[in-house]
């Protein structure tokens, strides 16, 4: 008697030899696919921050502006004074110097602003420019110019001296500020006697 399938050693018959095993396995079944909606809790912190950062940074951008909206303000008017006193020198310097002060008053305490003339008054504009040339330059007519009437004002550089000065004025350096915080402290001011 022939056998026409081998049977295994727990019963089950032994496939021929020339049959293709692969062929009685099952499909692949792939997964379904990932939805894109509603997104993972990662995306969503990640779109918060994005959008809190945005606002960080136009809340920023507009606080800048506003804070230099008196230097805006304060280069139109030196234009304005370009134009109506480019043939009266001693008027655009008494406007000029008036115009820097206002700048000054703006920017700075007015107990430290306020009652500087002369070679102090320049001094302070070197200090808050970093540069020379209101006490070694073109601004020295600043010192005693407004006060005389035969001045030699070249217009055109105080333009862009103030034009400089209105841009790029910052704090004094650390020592004018402990220097002008000592003077101004009630210790160090002078008592009258009576």
């Amino acid at each position: 008697m022939a056998l026409s399938n081998p049977i295994s050693g727990n019963g089950a018959p032994l496939a021929p030899a020339n049959a293709d095993p692969l062929a009685e396995l099952r499909d692949i079944h792939l997964p379904t696919a990932i939805d894109a909606w509603p997104p993972a809790i990662g995306w969503w912190l990640l779109a918060v921050l994005g959008i809190v950062a945005v606002i960080a940074i136009v809340y920023g951008l507009w606080r800048y502006w506003r804070a230099n909206r008196y230097r805006r303000e304060a280069l139109a008017q030196l234009q304005q004074l370009r134009q109506q006193y480019k043939h009266a020198a001693s008027d655009y310097l008494y406007h000029y110097t008036n115009l820097l002060k206002r700048v000054a008053l703006t920017r700075y305490p007015r107990a430290q602003v306020a009652g500087l003339t002369g070679e102090a008054w320049v001094a302070f504009l070197d200090a808050t420019s970093g540069s020379q040339e209101f006490s070694m330059g073109t601004g020295q007519v600043l010192i005693q110019g407004q006060y005389q009437t035969s001045v030699a004002v070249d217009i055109d550089a105080l333009q862009k001296l103030g034009e400089h000065w209105i841009k790029r004025h910052r704090d004094l350096p650390q020592e004018n500020k402990k220097e002008s915080k000592a003077l101004s402290s009630p210790l160090h001011q002078k008592v009258s006697p009576t």
